[in-house]
């Protein structure tokens, strides 16, 4: 068994104790330890069965204990293991949705709110280098209510190009919104027209693929 390694790390206002150590030859693995304030904060093992089947090795094997060690106190410099910021475990948490939808969207799940969705009488076909004429209405998905003056957007988004806004709008007093565009003769990378929707009471958008 070969000798481990234990070092205290200080990183913003914690320290963190790292303890590196050979499993032996019964259980050929390199453990490291991450402890703050005496509980484990993280493991990590790696195999050293490679080193036995060509022939035991101990500068080597003490070489990659080594190597293991400085890269777990690396990625604790580095960050990997700061507090989470409150706004960006918000994001982890809703899937990067603003709250308010992710709220409307449970709340729409479960049968208490009436939210926005928007409605195609005809699948769009949009076609480079042609006139894209569109229809959609924006209605409450549980009543099937009309949303007057919900704002529509419609944006040609790439995989290769920042997306480029084509027109906006309202919808009228049925809830309708009408568009005709010209559409550019080619674009680089996959592309789709996204037709959104957005009020008080909710957000919706339907997309479709440019065909040339």
């Amino acid at each position: 068994m070969i000798t481990g390694y234990n070092t205290d790390v200080r990183h913003g206002n914690r320290v963190f104790h790292v303890q590196t150590e050979d499993k032996g030859i019964g259980n050929p693995k390199v453990e490291t330890l991450i402890y703050v304030g005496g509980e484990i904060l993280d493991s990590f093992r790696s195999s050293y069965e490679d080193m036995i089947a060509s022939g035991m090795n101990e500068e080597l094997l003490q070489t990659r204990m080594d190597e293991q060690h400085k890269a777990i106190i690396r990625d604790i410099k580095n960050g990997k293991y700061d507090p989470t910021p409150p706004d960006l475990l918000e994001q982890q948490a809703f899937g990067g949705r603003p709250l308010d939808q992710a709220i409307l969207e449970y709340l729409q799940q479960e049968g208490e709110v009436d939210t926005l969705e928007l409605v195609l009488d005809q699948p769009l076909r949009p076609i480079f280098g042609q006139v894209f004429r569109f229809q959609v209405r924006a209605r409450l998905c549980g009543s099937q209510k009309a949303v007057p003056g919900a704002e529509v957007t419609v944006k040609l988004v790439s995989s290769l190009k920042k997306a480029v806004g084509l027109v906006n709008g309202k919808t009228d007093a049925d809830g309708c919104y009408v568009g005709e565009i010209v559409l550019p003769s080619s674009q680089p990378g996959q592309c789709a027209v996204v037709v959104s929707c957005l009020s008080d009471q909710g957000f919706d958008e339907v997309k479709a693929v440019l065909h040339s």
